[in-house]
Parts: structure tokens; C-alpha cells; sequence
């Protein structure tokens, strides 16, 4: 003989299904939300690496003398760089809520403005602190500071 099927059957299992279906969407949900607080973070952290790489590697890079000035009430790094067409400055700096540099010829007035954004950071700070080091921090989004060291070519005197 057959058995005979109860309307309750269909029901426990429509409301299995529907269960299913519910703790799978609570779970993508909640993946989601994860994933986009790893990706900010990730992109903070990588925003303030390529911050100090970025300096880092211009200073390594720069054939002539570096050293921190005061301009307009910005403290800028400079680099200096001579050529055959003439002396070049490269400016780096923090400005609107970014890392800025501005490559211009020696001596022109300085315009933060005009600076190309390289990153954006909440805050950087120069300081010199013995003749030849360089000390680069950085302010993450979150408050947290980073930083690092850098030998810097000084001007020969003499």
C-alpha cells in the first residue's frame, strides 16, 4: 500500500528550505560587511607604505643634496638635481590632506597648489634629527602614526 502524505510534510520541508535560505543570505551579508572593512584597512595600509616608499626611493634616487625648508608654512623635503638644461628642485610635501611633490626649476616661487597628489594621508611629518637623518612619519586615517628613517645627501660645504 501507499502512504499517504501529510500537508505537514510539505510544509517542515518548505520551512527547511526557507531557513536555508535565510542563514545563507544573513551569511552573505555578514561576509560582505567583513570584506569591505578588510579592503579599507588593506587600502590604508597601502596608502601609508606607498608614502614612505615613495619619499624613500625619491631620496635614494636624487643625485644632488636633500634638505627640509620651511616654505609658505609648509615644511617641504627638497631635492635638488642638476643638469645640463639647469637646476631643478623636486618638492615634497603635505598638502590638502595629501603627500604632494612638485618638480620645478630652482629658485620659482612655491605654490602648494600646484603640486600633483601622490597619496592621500591624514598628516606627515619632516623632521631632521641629526645632520644626514631624516625621520618620515605618517598619520594613518585610523590615528596611528608610522615612520621611517632616511640618509639624506647633504650639501658640501666648502
Amino acid at each position: 500500500m501507499r502512504e499517504r502524505k501529510s500537508p505537514m510534510n510539505g510544509m517542515l520541508l518548505f520551512l527547511i528550505y526557507g531557513m536555508f535560505a535565510l542563514f545563507s543570505l544573513v551569511l552573505v551579508v555578514i561576509g560582505a560587511r567583513v570584506y569591505r572593512q578588510v579592503a579599507a584597512v588593506s587600502e590604508e595600509n597601502t596608502s601609508v607604505r606607498s608614502s614612505c616608499l615613495y619619499v624613500a626611493n625619491k631620496v635614494r634616487m636624487n643625485s644632488g643634496t636633500v634638505r627640509l625648508e620651511q616654505r609658505e608654512g609648509y615644511f617641504v623635503l627638497v631635492l635638488e638635481e642638476t643638469s645640463e638644461l639647469g637646476d631643478y628642485e623636486t618638492l615634497i610635501y603635505y598638502y590638502n590632506g595629501a603627500l604632494c611633490e612638485n618638480y620645478q626649476a630652482a629658485g620659482r616661487s612655491f605654490a602648494p597648489e600646484a603640486g600633483e597628489p601622490i597619496t592621500e594621508i591624514a598628516q606627515v611629518v619632516f623632521q631632521e634629527e641629526d645632520p644626514g637623518l631624516l625621520f618620515l612619519r605618517i598619520l594613518d586615517f585610523e590615528g596611528n602614526w608610522h615612520g621611517i628613517h632616511l640618509n639624506v645627501r647633504q650639501e658640501r660645504e666648502g
